[in-house]
């Protein structure tokens, strides 16, 4: 089984052809994917298609992006939060801290990502991380939360881009990496050094679909059905089967998410 750990089949360009997107990846073995939230309406939309699509193994994760975090500044509505308790929704996110477009104020980013941070921890949800030029600060205020919350928080870093610089750091938190299609583009030896550094127990993949398509890909529209690319990738990169792989990242998507075979 291929595992798509963040998707978009909720965006708007994805949403109309999200039938056939799913058929795809149905046919490519892909066969659980998480649908990811960015604000309140399409978090709802992502828990209707869990729901929709349950059947081809289609969970959801619910919050804010930093990039909407504005509209949220004076806290996460009752609507949203209530989200969390649906059987299909395995994760909180995606969250975090985004000052490469800055299109939210900074400080108002650190407020909110802080408020998703004590929501997983009494939720007891995993957290998806979108991290991007901000990684100080979110290594920052995940070593700020006491010994005893953070000891229990389950953490996704989202198309980790923090490099060998931050990959040590990371990792000592416990948490997980995921990488997408940029690990598949020529000019990305970096990612690619990236991939063959990250424990095999801590690792996953994704397409971020629509956007990162990966090779030859590059430039379209990207979906799920993609994401065996990045596992040939990473495969070639680290020196193992790919049916080897693809059953450890099984193994790991579902010790992250806890949506093993009993859930679908």
């Amino acid at each position: 089984m291929l595992i798509d750990s963040h998707c978009h089949l909720n965006s708007d360009e994805l949403r109309a052809d999200a039938d056939a997107l799913v058929r795809r990846a149905a046919e490519s073995g892909v066969g659980r994917m998480l649908v990811v939230g960015c604000n309140l309406e399409n978090s709802r939309e992502a828990v209707a298609m869990a729901h929709r699509f349950q059947e081809n193994g289609v969970f959801a994760a619910v919050g804010v992006h930093p990039h909407e975090a504005a509209r949220f500044s004076g806290g996460l509505p009752d609507p949203m939060l209530e989200l969390v308790s649906d059987e299909r929704v395995v994760a909180i996110g995606e969250t975090g801290l985004d000052y490469y477009y800055d299109h939210s104020p900074r400080g108002v980013q650190r407020d909110v990502f802080a408020m998703h941070l004590d929501w997983a921890v009494r939720s007891k949800k995993p957290l998806v991380l979108h991290v991007r030029d901000a990684m100080d600060d979110v290594l920052s205020m995940l070593n700020g939360l006491e010994a005893e919350r953070r000891s229990g928080l389950k953490l996704l870093f989202h198309c980790y881009s923090g490099g060998l610089e931050y990959l040590d750091a990371v990792l000592e938190l416990g948490a997980w990496c995921a990488l997408g299609g940029a690990v598949t583009w020529d000019r990305n030896d970096r990612l690619r050094e990236v991939a063959a550094r990250i424990p095999e127990d801590r690792l996953l993949f994704e397409t971020d679909c629509p956007w990162m398509a990966p090779k030859p890909f590059r430039g379209r529209p990207n979906e799920p059905s993609y994401v065996r690319l990045v596992y040939e990738t990473v495969a070639a990169v680290r020196g193992v089967e790919p049916a080897a792989l693809a059953a450890r990242i099984e193994r790991n998507a579902d010790a992250f998410f806890g949506w093993g075979a009993s859930c679908v």
